[in-house]
């Protein structure tokens, strides 16, 4: 008896702990694909506005006259609408300029001390390392009260330290990818623990402190589960950012698992026991026994439905125990097998969906439906070398609607807004070769690039489409509104420039060219 029951036991212990292990792994692979993504997703964040800083920097120490540097500040944070708050400082500390103007003035009547920020990371950060530097979360002081993270670049003029410029980031904003996520939940701290973002659930907010401690009680070897604030358990996952960013992807600690695998270990111990009694009569009773057992386990190892009923009239009370719980192990282990498949095809679907609108969202403008800035500039790292290399004619055309914050100010930003559509739209229209880039650069500027045929007929669409918005019509209440355009456009013929940041800056001085000589026409240049 006790040498067909041990194999037995064995291997349902292997069977049950394989499919145990597999949905451990399928779980895992989710957390894993959840944590990696948006790790990603934060990284792209920090990097773009990054860059943005950066740039503006260069802008700043590149001769801009000082009378003029508010205003472009207030043009930068318009397009990179990321920042809630940007400003610059001297070599000392001392906040000069500001935006958004209302806050920036509300600064200026506060000490010279409240406006100095020389104890800050971010100024102490940059001008020590003369690199660029991402804070964590912290409480802002005099320029707003909101938990931000701080972007700032150090300003070097003739290779001396003249101050930094920092731009105040509102907090990266999950809620999207939290709300597809299921029971799975999202904590982001700093590296001192400080909490970035965290989904509702958790009932945490920015700036609190966190504990985490690793949980004694784990039922796996390959899924870590924690303390959170010693009250709540869960499994987990973490992936760190380059800055120091702790991202980690929370799941209920599933107390279903260890329960199954309790009950299998009591029904090991019962049917051993049940076997040392059995072996006591083994000489009279084996062949009812072992053949009965012998049939189960066939069923169970080769995946069959267990019997309903019993294999014989000779079959013992014992061999029939085990045949029911095995029959109910078997009927548990199917359920939540099919139920946790279904939940992994779920979550993939969704994640897929998820994926494909943060691509659109990522480089699309959600008002015109046209490319945005960032998607056009990844269309024309593409294509521009291409046409570079094969010496195509090409144009780059840089548009700005006319006097177009007198047009918010006056009938109100819906109507603005309804303005911008409308150019997005004859924009596709009129340049719907497959070739034709165009654009959304920022604000009420749009780009627009034409690549073939000569470079006359390129100046012959850009008037057409000038003609176009002059002649378009916004209805506001019953009143028309008009508008215009200028443009800057640059042309390519036999010199070709390789960096197209250069060809965007030339088309960019002809744009104020057009705006200087009365607005309401195209300027172009050609080489």
């Amino acid at each position: 008896m006790i040498s067909i029951s041990i194999p037995s036991l064995i291997v349902m212990l292997t069977i049950t702990n394989n499919s145990a292990d597999k949905l451990e792994r399928e779980l895992i692979e989710e957390i894993d694909i959840r944590a990696e993504h948006l790790r990603e997703r934060v990284e792209n964040y920090q990097s773009y506005h990054v860059k943005a800083m950066k740039t503006f920097a260069l802008a700043l120490t590149g001769g801009i006259p000082e009378d003029k540097q508010q205003q472009m500040m207030e043009h930068w944070i318009n397009n990179y609408p990321g920042f809630i708050t940007m400003m610059s400082t001297d070599r000392d500390g001392q906040v000069i300029n500001g935006v958004p103007r209302e806050v920036f003035e509300k600064l200026l009547q506060l000490s010279e001390e409240s406006k100095n920020v020389s104890d800050r990371d971010y100024f102490t950060v940059a001008r020590d390392t003369g690199m660029a530097y991402v804070s964590g979360v912290f409480k802002g002081r005099g320029f707003g009260n909101d938990p931000i993270v701080a972007v700032s670049v150090p300003l070097y003029k003739d290779k001396q330290f003249h101050g930094v410029v920092e731009g105040s980031l509102n907090l990266p904003k999950f809620e999207n990818i939290d709300n597809s996520g299921g029971d799975s939940s999202i904590l982001v701290v700093d590296s001192k623990q400080q909490v970035i973002y965290g989904s509702a659930d958790l009932k945490l907010e920015p700036l609190d402190l966190v504990s985490i401690k690793e949980n004694s009680q784990q039922y796996s070897n390959s899924i870590q589960s924690m303390i959170l604030n010693d009250v709540g358990v869960f499994n987990y996952k973490y992936i760190e950012t380059s800055n120091g960013w702790l991202i980690y992807i929370l799941s209920p600690f599933d107390e279903l698992l260890v329960a199954y695998r309790n009950s299998f270990y009591g029904l090991l111990l019962g049917i051993v026991f049940i076997s040392l009694i059995a072996s006591r009569v083994a000489h009279r009773l084996s062949h009812h026994i072992t053949s009965p057992l012998e049939r189960l386990v066939s069923y169970f190892s080769a995946g069959l439905t267990v019997p309903d009923k019993a294999a014989s009239y000779y079959s013992s009370q014992e061999i029939e125990t085990v045949r029911l719980q095995l029959q109910e192990a078997q009927h548990i282990m199917i359920d939540f097998q099919e139920k946790l498949k279904q939940q992994v095809s779920d979550k993939t679907e969704e994640l897929v969906k998820l994926n494909d609108e943060l691509e659109k969202l990522s480089s699309h403008d959600p008002l015109t439906g046209i490319l945005n800035r960032r998607g056009f500039e990844q269309s024309i790292e593409s294509v521009y070398p291409i046409a570079c290399r094969n010496k195509t004619p090409m144009t780059i055309a840089i548009i700005d609607l006319d006097k177009f914050k007198k047009v918010n100010d006056d009938y109100g930003h819906n109507i603005g807004d309804t303005c911008l559509v409308a150019v997005g739209t004859l924009l596709k229209e009129v340049f719907q070769r497959e070739s034709d880039v165009v654009s959304r650069f920022g604000g009420e500027e749009f780009i627009v690039m034409i690549i073939g045929h000569p470079v006359d007929n390129h100046h012959q669409l850009l008037e057409e489409f000038r003609k176009k918005v002059e002649s378009l019509s916004v209805d506001c209440s019953g009143r028309t509104i008009s508008f215009t355009v200028s443009i800057g456009a640059y042309s390519q013929i036999e010199r070709f420039e390789p960096d197209y940041q250069k060809v965007v800056s030339e088309a960019d001085k002809l744009l104020y060219r057009a705006k200087e000589a009365g607005r309401n026409q195209v300027k172009h240049r050609s080489e």
